[in-house]
C-alpha cells in the first residue's frame, strides 16, 4: 500500500483516507475495506500510533484514525459517519440494509464493536492496563490511553463486557444460521460482518501470512483473559475467517 503525506492527501481531489500505519487497527481496516468493496478510488495517508499527529489534529480536529474526506466536505472520523458516506458514494454492494428494523439492528451490533465501551474500546483498555499497573507508562501509551479516557475500574470490567458482546454475537449468528443465513443481519453481507472480521483481530488475530503484525506487537493483540476466551465461540472465528477470505484484501495492508 502506497501512502502519501497528509498534506498531499488534503490537497488531493476525491476520496482521501487516513489510516493507522503499522498495526491492524480494526476501525481503519473496516473503513478501507468499505471503499475497496465499493471500488471507489482513494489516496491514503498515515496516522502514527502513539504520536501527537499535530497535522491531523489541525485538519480533522482530533488525532485518531481513520479519517475520511470526500471532495470539499469536512473530514469525518466517527465510524458511523464513515459508513454512511460509503453508502452515499456507492450504493453497491449494500452495507446498510434498506429495511429500518434491520438497519437499526446492524447499527446497534456495530456499536458493540466500534463504539465507546465496545469490544475495540475495551480491548484497548486491557492493552493499556499492564503499563498503568506498573506505573509511569511510556508517553505513547499514556497518550493513547488519554484518548480512551483510561480508567482502572473500566479496565478491570472490560473482559466481562467483551464476553457479554461475544455471547450476543454468537447467539445472533446461531439465530441467523437457523433461518438459513450465513450473515449477522439479513441475507447478505453487511457492514457488521466487515466490522466483526476486523475487530476479531483484537482477540485472536489472523496468522502473519494474512495479518502481518510486527513481532513485538503481536502478543498485545492476543487475548489472554479467561473470561474473554470462554465466551469466544469457534463459530465467530470461522465467520471471521470466511468474511476475510471473501471480502477483504489479503494479506491485510497497514
Amino acid at each position: 500500500m502506497e501512502y502519501v503525506s497528509l498534506q498531499d492527501a488534503i490537497r488531493a481531489p476525491g476520496l482521501r483516507l487516513v489510516t493507522l500505519r503499522g498495526l491492524p487497527s480494526p476501525w481503519s481496516q473496516a473503513a478501507k475495506t468499505f471503499f475497496e468493496l465499493k471500488q471507489i478510488p482513494f489516496v491514503i495517508a498515515p496516522q502514527l500510533p502513539g504520536e501527537p499527529n499535530e497535522d491531523l489534529v489541525e485538519w480533522s480536529g482530533q488525532a485518531s484514525a481513520p479519517v475520511v474526506a470526500w471532495q470539499d466536505e469536512p473530514p469525518r472520523h466517527h465510524w458511523l459517519d464513515i459508513l454512511f458516506l460509503a453508502e452515499r458514494l456507492a450504493p453497491e454492494p449494500v452495507l446498510l440494509p434498506a429495511d429500518a428494523g434491520a438497519r437499526a439492528q446492524l447499527i446497534g451490533l456495530s456499536h458493540e464493536l466500534c463504539g465507546e465501551l465496545g469490544i475495540g474500546w475495551c480491548r484497548r483498555l486491557m492493552m493499556f492496563k499492564p503499563a498503568f499497573e506498573e506505573g509511569n507508562p511510556p508517553e505513547p501509551i499514556a497518550r493513547m490511553a488519554a484518548r480512551y479516557r483510561y480508567d482502572a475500574a473500566q479496565a478491570e470490567a472490560a473482559p466481562t463486557r467483551i464476553a457479554d458482546v461475544l455471547r450476543l454475537f454468537s447467539d445472533q449468528l446461531r439465530s441467523q444460521r437457523g433461518r438459513g443465513s450465513r450473515f449477522f443481519v439479513g441475507d447478505a453481507m453487511t457492514a457488521v460482518d466487515i466490522y466483526w472480521a476486523a475487530f476479531a483481530n483484537l482477540i485472536d488475530p489472523l496468522p502473519d501470512a494474512l495479518c502481518p503484525i510486527p513481532a513485538d506487537w503481536r502478543p498485545a493483540f492476543v487475548n489472554h483473559d479467561p473470561t474473554v476466551a470462554d465466551a469466544l465461540d469457534k463459530s465467530l472465528l470461522e465467520h471471521r475467517d470466511w468474511i476475510c477470505e471473501e471480502y477483504f484484501r489479503l494479506p491485510m495492508e497497514f
